[in-house]
């Protein structure tokens, strides 16, 4: 579905050949969700970033997400930093990552025959990013897709009764670290006062099991508003983390005990707000929505995927053979509260 050439982002004009008709909007959906920029080969693609910033920060909260395809494969830091550079950690996420040098991690470490469902960064926590960059690595050749999720339609989606469910009863989000995600990995350090100090500052409770092992757990409204656009956006992840929806695989994966039998340490799990229990069908209907509502493309190798946290949630199709997504998260939520944005 290409919508061609332009001379100024926020026109679509087409003129004489500048510098600017070097990059190509195309869409690969009717949501045109993420909307993507093809490049020429010559384009310095992190210099274009830099110069049409603004329109591009306009288009990607218009969209929800942006991709930026180029034959050569631009340079990842050098095209966040036009973008942004306020990039921040990663320490206490509810997924397996690696840290690649400084300020990159790898996606998902999930067993790669498992459907990762759509979900957004931190939305279990007080704080949390507002931009995701990807960068494709390595392509897969067969699925691995980062399908996404507009957070806006969601709204509107899902039935007003489960909707007003959600906004008046809040949710309780409880997560247990032990055998394989380890606290350690989790929070970056070996310190007990630092998880403790880290948990606080995101108003998270802290409970020490045992000999070494944690659990945390922390109250979040289920429905948000972006602090930019204004848009109110489903933003929970009780269709991941309940009990009912915990895929063996995910089970096996985040298992904190080496058979996996201890129910104070369960990986991850979702309650009302006042810890009673979500019914099932409730979480199922969700589910199915988002499933209904999702889109995806076909990474290439180089490919820079930009989310804006907030409007659209993102996941991971299973794959096999080789695969590798890069990623780095910028600008915290109480950041762009905190400042002129808000």
């Amino acid at each position: 579905m290409p919508i061609g050439k332009f001379a100024r982002l926020d026109s679509g004009e087409t003129g004489g050949a500048t510098a600017t008709d070097l990059v190509r909007r195309t869409a690969y959906n009717e949501e045109q969700l993420p909307l993507a920029f093809e490049a020429d080969a010559d384009v310095d693609l992190a210099a274009w970033v830099r110069e049409h910033r603004e329109e591009l920060r306009a288009d990607l909260y218009r969209h929800g997400a942006l991709l930026f395809r180029s034959p050569t494969k631009p340079d990842f830091d050098a095209v966040v930093e036009a973008f942004s550079g306020q990039l921040v950690d990663y320490a206490g996420g509810a997924a397996i990552r690696s840290r690649v040098g400084k300020t990159t991690y790898t996606a998902s470490e999930y067993p790669e025959d498992l459907d990762i469902r759509q979900h957004s960064e931190f939305c279990y926590s007080h704080d949390w990013p507002m931009l995701l960059f990807f960068q494709c690595d390595i392509e897969p050749k067969d699925r691995g897709q980062t399908p996404l999720t507009d957070n806006r339609t969601l709204m509107r989606a899902i039935p007003e009764d489960i909707r007003r469910q959600f906004a008046e009863r809040e949710l309780l989000y409880v997560r247990g670290y032990g055998y394989n995600r380890t606290w350690q990995r989790s929070y970056e350090t070996d310190s007990r006062e630092e998880v403790e100090e880290l948990c606080r500052a995101e108003g998270r409770t802290v409970e020490w099991i045992g000999d070494d092992q944690l659990r945390t757990s922390e109250r979040r409204p289920a429905i948000a508003r972006h602090p930019v656009t204004g848009d109110e956006v489903w933003f929970n992840y009780a269709h991941g983390f309940h009990i009912s929806r915990m895929d063996s695989g995910i089970r096996d994966a985040l298992s904190t005990s080496p058979d996996d039998t201890d129910e104070q340490l369960w990986p991850n799990n979702v309650f009302w707000g006042d810890g009673s229990d979500i019914d099932a069908d409730v979480i199922t209907v969700v589910n199915d929505i988002v499933e209904k509502h999702t889109v995806q493309f076909d990474w290439r190798e180089g490919d820079i995927l930009i989310v804006d946290n907030m409007l659209a949630a993102h996941g991971r199709r299973p794959f096999s053979g080789p695969r590798r997504i890069l990623l780095k998260i910028a600008e915290s939520y109480r950041s762009v509260v905190g400042g002129a944005q808000a």
